[in-house]
């Protein structure tokens, strides 16, 4: 990374000043600093701003050019799976390729059409360990909450990743509603507090972790727990048990310790909270 013109010229003067002979020569101590000695408009101090200038272009221009080696590099491997996801982020609704690339024309198109424009707001893509598919979930956001895409997003976005993907790759895209978690938890509670204040802090717990997990992040009873045991007032937490069901399903799948959402994500259903003062044996 090219360093900055002041950091080029306060090295170049530091070299300066700790030569022996320069230092005899302008009568100064070897090392002395070079502020103290010359001026910001000095002969010296021009000409190691102007070399200064030089040696950040040249780095610069390395800079430049590694990036430039690094995409190309990049296009002609075979593709991540990382890729793919920021390949599906990138998407733009209503908006067609640059033929022949994977890009689109964004002239006249300003920070915030753009943003508009890209409606995946949360994508993950993942090898299957027994096919060769890509699965890549998506998700977009309404009102800060993630959401599923429209049936015309879909369908534009698939067509999309048609374009762009590697030949003789396969995607499977998953565009769901949330996963509807729902769960059982005793709580033993400081019985100086409202029970029914602890019991809504307790939800709200539940709530914010399950619906801020990392996109396609992994749920854990474990992680559950400690989300609990944060809560001012509670004492235990004895977790009963969870379920899940995936949008469209009907079947309720019970957790065993950890699970991931089929959607990627999750909503809080029916979460059921059985409040127990607590108090000393």
């Amino acid at each position: 990374m090219a360093r900055k013109i002041a950091e080029i010229k306060e090295a170049i003067a530091a070299d300066f000043t700790r030569n022996e002979e320069v230092a005899r020569a302008y009568g100064f101590t070897p090392g002395e600093s070079f502020g103290t000695r010359f001026s910001k408009v000095s002969i010296e101090s021009v000409l190691f701003y102007i070399f200064a200038c030089a040696a950040w272009v040249v780095e610069s221009l390395f800079d430049e050019h590694r990036r430039e080696v690094g995409e190309r590099i990049e296009a002609i491997l075979p593709h991540r799976p990382k890729w793919y996801r920021d390949k599906a982020l990138a998407f733009m609704k209503d908006k067609p390729l640059i033929p022949d690339t994977d890009r689109y024309d964004t002239t006249g198109m300003g920070d915030d059409a753009i943003a508009a424009a890209r409606v995946v707001r949360h994508a993950v893509a993942v090898e299957s360990r027994d096919a060769s598919i890509l699965t890549i979930k998506v998700a977009g956001e309404n009102g800060g909450a993630r959401c599923q895409l429209d049936a015309a997003t879909k369908t534009q976005l698939l067509a999309y990743l048609a374009e762009v993907k590697d030949a003789g790759v396969r995607v499977d895209l998953v565009n769901l509603a949330p996963d509807t978690f729902n769960c059982t938890v005793d709580v033993y509670y400081d019985a100086m507090l409202l029970p029914e204040e602890v019991e809504g802090a307790c939800r709200d717990a539940i709530r914010g972790y399950i619906e801020n997990l990392p996109f396609n992040g992994e749920y854990t009873n474990m992680a559950l727990v400690d989300a609990l045991q944060a809560v001012e007032g509670v004492k235990i937490v004895e977790f009963r048990g969870a379920t899940t069901v995936a949008a469209n399903e009907t079947a309720l799948v019970p957790v065993n310790a950890r699970h991931t959402p089929l959607a990627g994500y999750f909503v809080a259903g029916a979460i059921t909270i059985n409040m127990t003062a607590y108090e000393q044996v």
